[in-house]
């Protein structure tokens, strides 16, 4: 791990704490280094740490067990069956297009919802978005495919656009079996969670720049998330001599 220097983005503690639980340093079962231990080693604040082990915890990577600290569960989420990665491998012309067109949706309704959303579009963001949590945890597979879709609705909806609500809806259609498959891997869903939080955040400080950013970065790691899954079977077969 080395120092982080914008504290303000949790989703890079984040990813520093992760590298580390999936490198050789620590083993499953094994306790977390403390809340000051990390904050020493990565040079942000306490509760920057603390918010990055919950987002880790909802992932799946993380248990906290209370008055014993947080100990590392797993490091493969990755619960793919043959059939949703045969899909995802044999659609993947249909998802970049889709995905494509998302992102010129989307970053164009985060630069007008940044500028047009009421506190009440922000709550249905952020109730969508701990929803989206809890059915992560409970592995609700069916449920996270149908949040995500509501979240990134409520997205469109906060711009206050009714063209823009109306394509959304059918880029959506078209992406529902989609999102059913992709969903069905904990990884995959468990990439959403920082993005949805720092869409939301950066939607509510009214910064159009930081939350285009995220959006897009955001759909663009469906891309990488479904490029990576086909690889990894791709590996293993050549590992079977298939």
């Amino acid at each position: 791990m080395k120092p982080v220097t914008r504290v303000s983005q949790t989703d890079v503690v984040v990813d520093q704490i992760k590298d580390f639980l999936l490198s050789d340093q620590i083993q499953i079962g094994d306790k977390l280094p403390t809340e000051k231990e990390f904050c020493e080693t990565l040079r942000v604040g306490r509760s920057t740490v603390r918010e990055a082990i919950r987002a880790l915890q909802v992932m799946g990577y993380v248990k906290i067990y209370p008055g014993r600290g947080a100990f590392l569960e797993t490091k493969n989420l990755d619960d793919a069956t043959p059939s949703i990665v045969s899909w995802l491998e044999s659609n993947k012309v249909q998802v970049e297009d889709i995905v494509e067109v998302r992102i010129g949706l989307e970053t164009l309704a985060a630069k007008l919802a940044s500028e047009r959303a009421t506190p009440e579009d922000f709550a249905a963001l952020d109730r969508i978005r701990l929803a989206f949590e809890e059915a992560l945890v409970n592995a609700e597979y069916e449920k996270l495919s149908e949040l995500d879709e509501q979240y990134h609705q409520a997205l469109i909806d906060a711009a206050k656009n009714n063209l823009l609500t109306v394509l959304n809806k059918v880029v959506s259609v078209a992406f529902v079996e989609f999102r059913k498959n992709s969903f069905r891997i904990k990884e995959h869903a468990a990439n959403a969670v920082i993005p949805h939080r720092d869409i939301l955040n950066a939607l509510r400080i009214r910064d159009a720049d930081l939350a285009q950013v995220f959006v897009r970065r955001h759909l663009e790691k469906i891309r990488e998330d479904r490029e990576n899954t086909v690889k990894r079977r791709e590996s293993a077969r050549i590992l079977r001599g298939e």
